[in-house]
């Protein structure tokens, strides 16, 4: 679960590097909704937070830290 300054550090940093919901969004192929239920831990989103991270310029770590070990293998 995404704590509340957990939640406020993506944000910052979203706003930080120019990032919007609507771009992530976009990019992705989601609803502006689903990236924002991944921005405040309602959904895992894996695919959501790793571009979230990458647009921002930072480590997926960084902005998750405590779901390191939830990470999917690669194929």
């Amino acid at each position: 679960m995404i704590t509340e300054a957990q939640h406020r550090k993506i944000r910052a940093t979203m706003m930080l590097h120019g990032v919007k919901v609507a771009h992530i969004a976009e990019r992705e192929k989601v609803t502006d909704n689903y990236v924002t239920y991944v921005i405040t831990g309602r959904r895992k989103g894996y695919r959501i937070r790793k571009a979230i991270a990458e647009e921002c310029g930072v480590a997926y770590g960084e902005l998750w830290p405590e779901d390191d070990s939830d990470l999917p293998e690669a194929a």
